[in-house]
């Protein structure tokens, strides 16, 4: 018989997975350690490392979930999400060479018209399109918002 007995609660992971992605995220890189950190200040302060910053998205997207459950599970409250979560555009993902030139050619324009429509150099778009540089930053998002409302860009 245990002495301290530990009370838990009914879990609601539906609940949980829509909560979980509204607590910030901070990725960082880590000159000490060699790869990016990942961090969730609202929930568990740093929790997670990998190689790309990508790869720290997909874990803290886990660590949230998991933290929320540990929470609900032995009857915690969860903390009120203290700010906006920007999530790094799937464009940084590899594999987007053909998604890139598909989004082109969807859109009706060719690399040098794309290029100029982005703000960015047509051998920029030829590199994207042949798979030997990933768009980041602000083309990474652009590319993001352009792909779900052309019109920001075609009117």
């Amino acid at each position: 018989m245990e002495k301290y007995p530990v009370k838990t609660y009914p879990v609601d992971m539906k609940k949980i997975k829509a909560l979980a992605p509204r607590y910030p995220r901070h990725i960082r890189w880590s000159d000490e350690d060699k790869c990016f950190i990942g961090s969730l200040p609202d929930l568990c302060g740093d929790c997670c490392h990998g190689d790309t910053p990508e790869e720290v998205a997909r874990e803290l997207n886990i660590s949230a979930e998991l933290a929320l459950e540990a929470k609900a599970k032995f009857g915690f409250p969860f903390p009120e999400p203290r700010s906006v979560v920007v999530t790094p555009s799937e464009y940084r993902e590899t594999g987007t060479p053909g998604r890139i030139k598909a989004l082109r050619k969807r859109l009706g324009l060719s690399q040098a018209d794309f290029a100029v429509t982005l703000g960015v150099a047509k051998n920029t778009v030829s590199l994207w399109e042949q798979g030997r540089r990933r768009p980041d930053g602000a083309a990474a998002k652009l590319l993001q918002i352009v792909e779900r409302t052309p019109e920001v860009v075609l009117s």
